[in-house]
């Protein structure tokens, strides 16, 4: 047996052997999944990937192959991966809020979610997790349950504000909670900033409110230069990415007058910074792909840049990418209206307008 040969199959069989030894995921539908596990009476667990997240990869390569994690689910789940941009992952992605990649998430026997948590950074920690979603008391919605029928105590909220953070989902009621129950007067100690920067995501938070008043006294308390004001710049926007994905002109509004109220330039700086940034990511995947998919995903950061600052550069970037789209009638609107941006501004539209000769010739 020649040398490549002999390679070849010795890598052959330590990849069959890690599979072999790590957890044994199911390569079927999601129904039959389901009625497996019902069948067997076993828990699922559900790897909600993407092809370009690599912390998926990471752990998909890992930690998923490791003997005591396959030994462990394969004794207890029914396993299952899933791509959330397609087919079956997609309709999962949108029934049980997947807001980031991976998402793991834990169901009973009967098919209902029961816990969900983020990508794994050990072993250790991906089978406390998968411990904890078979206990009923410890599952983040038996948590959910508890917080809603009104407990309150400290030990409680710190682990489902965690939980809460780690299956990115919204920690703002339960942080509040854990504020008022803390107390006013140490919201400025670094306990309290520590709390309000971590789990603190809303400008309509009374802690947000009073961090914005008391501004000083936290910048006295952060060891950090600028962290408070970083941290203001991410909470509004965070409220001004979800206004433009609700498509809400007027609370987007809102949101942009309180920012630029409590930092003044530096909220237009900021909000051009991000404007820019989604504009650079339409405009390479524009260079870079062809596929609708891909164009439109590139059309959702365009739209976005604009909602957040509208300008020439990004309308520019919307034009080019409705014409390769092919929807040349709201392309033209797009281009033309780029124009006008453009010579307001005193800037050159010469690549809007040779788009526009483009557009008008399909037309």
């Amino acid at each position: 047996m020649n040398n490549k040969l002999l390679s070849a199959l010795v890598l052959l069989l330590a990849t069959s052997f890690a599979v072999a030894q790590g957890i044994q995921f199911e390569n079927d539908t999601w129904a039959k999944v389901k009625a497996k596990a019902k069948a067997e009476n076993k828990h699922i667990f559900v790897d909600i990937y993407t092809t370009w997240c690599r912390p998926c990869v990471w752990q998909s390569k890992k930690i998923f192959p490791q003997k005591k994690v396959g030994d462990f689910f394969n004794q207890h789940f029914v396993s299952f991966k899933l791509d959330g941009e397609k087919e079956e992952g997609i309709n999962l992605v949108k029934k049980y809020r997947v807001a980031g990649y991976p998402t793991l998430l834990y169901f009973n026997p009967n098919g209902e979610l029961v816990h969900k948590t983020t990508n794994a950074s050990s072993a250790k920690v991906l089978l406390s997790d998968a411990k904890r979603a078979l206990n009923p008391k410890s599952q983040i919605y038996a948590l959910q349950d508890r917080f809603e029928k009104g407990e309150r105590g400290e030990v409680f909220l710190k682990q489902y504000l965690e939980d809460l953070y780690n299956a990115y989902e919204d920690t703002s009621e339960p942080a509040d909670a854990y504020l008022a129950l803390l107390g006013k007067e140490k919201w400025t100690t670094a306990k309290g900033w520590a709390i309000i920067r971590k789990y603190v995501r809303t400008s309509s938070s009374p802690a947000f409110k009073y961090l914005l008043a008391n501004k000083a006294k936290f910048d006295k308390v952060t060891k950090r230069k600028k962290a408070v004001t970083k941290y203001i710049k991410r909470v509004f926007t965070w409220d001004m990415q979800e206004a433009i994905q609700a498509k809400d002109k007027q609370q987007l509004a809102s949101f942009r007058k309180e920012f630029k109220q409590a930092l003044s330039k530096e909220a237009d700086k900021h909000i051009a910074r991000v404007a820019n940034k989604r504009n650079s990511f339409a405009w390479k995947y524009y260079k870079k792909y062809d596929d609708a998919k891909s164009l439109k995903r590139a059309l959702v950061w365009a739209e976005e840049s604009v909602d957040f600052l509208r300008a020439s550069f990004n309308t520019n970037t919307q034009a080019h990418l409705l014409f390769k789209l092919k929807h040349y009638q709201e392309a033209k609107q797009v281009a033309e209206a780029s124009i006008e941006l453009a010579k307001k501004a005193k800037q050159n539209p010469k690549e809007t307008e040779a788009l526009l000769a483009k557009i008008n010739a399909k037309l």
